[in-house]
C-alpha cells in the first residue's frame, strides 16, 4: 500500500519536478496563510502533547489566528490581544462560539500606559512604530491604544505553552519587559523582519540574539520564496529549559 501511495504522489508531483519555477510557485501557494501555525501545532504535538498551558496571541488583528489556535487546541485557553478597536470588534464576532478563547482590546510594550498606534490603510500592518518613508505601507491616522507589559499581565500565570507575536517590528520592545514571562514559556512563534520597515522596529538578528540570551533556540524557520527578496519570515523558538 505504501508503495502505491508513493507512486501516485510521484505522479502528482511530476509537473513540479519538470519546472523549478512552477515548484517554487506552488510551494508559495500551499498553506501560505496558516503554514507557520500548522508548524507550531505540529511542534506542540511532538514536544508537548497534552500540555494545558495558555496560548498567547499578540497582534491578533481580527482574531483569525486566535480562532485557528482555539479550534485546534480545544483544551487550552487562548488569550488574544489586539489594540486596534476596529479589528478587535470583528474578532469578537469571530470567536463568540469558542469558549476557550478570550480576546482583549490592549497591546503590549516595554511600559504600561497609553501609546500612539500608527494605523495603516490596510489595518493589518498597523504598528507602535512609525512607518519608514520608503515603505510601501502608508499610515492613515494615529489613535491612542492601551498597552501593558508581559511581566505585569502574565504574572499570575505559571504555564505558558506558546507566545505568538505579529506586531510589525515591536517584538523586541515587547519581550524586553517579559523576561519572567519567557522563563515560563515553552515556545515562541514570531514574525521577524530583514528590512527596517518601521522606524525603531527590531530586525531579525536583534530579536534572535535576545531570545538566545534568554534560553531559546531556533526550532524551525518558515518562509516562502519571493523573487523580490524576503523582507520578513516566521520562526518558532523553543525554550531549551523544557527540551
Amino acid at each position: 500500500m505504501r508503495k502505491l501511495i508513493d507512486f501516485f504522489i510521484s505522479l502528482y508531483l511530476l509537473p513540479l519536478r519538470l519546472s523549478n519555477r512552477l515548484a517554487l510557485y506552488v510551494k508559495g501557494r500551499i498553506l501560505t496563510y496558516d503554514e507557520h501555525y500548522v508548524v507550531a501545532l505540529d511542534i506542540i504535538r511532538n514536544y508537548f502533547p497534552g500540555d494545558r498551558g495558555i496560548v498567547i496571541d499578540i497582534g491578533a488583528y481580527d482574531a483569525d489566528s486566535t480562532f485557528f489556535l482555539g479550534k485546534q487546541l480545544v483544551n487550552n485557553t487562548i488569550l488574544g490581544f489586539e489594540p486596534n478597536p476596529i479589528p478587535y470588534q470583528a474578532g469578537l464576532k469571530r470567536i463568540k462560539d469558542l469558549p476557550n478563547i478570550e480576546l482583549h482590546n490592549i497591546g503590549f510594550s516595554d511600559k504600561a500606559g497609553e501609546v500612539d498606534l500608527h494605523v495603516t490603510k490596510n489595518l493589518v500592518s498597523s504598528s507602535l512604530f512609525p512607518v519608514n518613508e520608503n515603505n510601501e505601507v502608508s499610515v492613515d491616522r494615529l489613535i491612542k491604544a492601551k498597552v501593558d507589559t508581559l511581566d505585569s499581565f502574565f504574572k499570575r500565570y505559571e504555564n505558558i505553552l506558546l507566545i505568538k507575536l505579529d506586531v510589525q517590528g515591536a517584538e523586541l520592545n515587547i519581550l524586553t519587559s517579559g523576561i519572567e514571562t519567557l522563563k515560563k514559556t515553552k515556545l515562541v512563534l514570531t514574525e521577524v523582519s530583514i528590512t527596517e520597515m518601521y522606524r525603531g522596529g527590531c530586525l531579525y538578528f536583534e530579536l534572535d540574539e535576545f531570545l538566545r540570551q534568554n534560553g531559546f533556540i531556533i526550532h524551525t524557520q518558515i518562509s516562502n520564496y519571493n523573487n523580490e527578496g524576503t523582507k520578513y519570515f516566521d520562526i518558532v523558538y523553543i525554550n531549551s529549559t523544557f527540551q
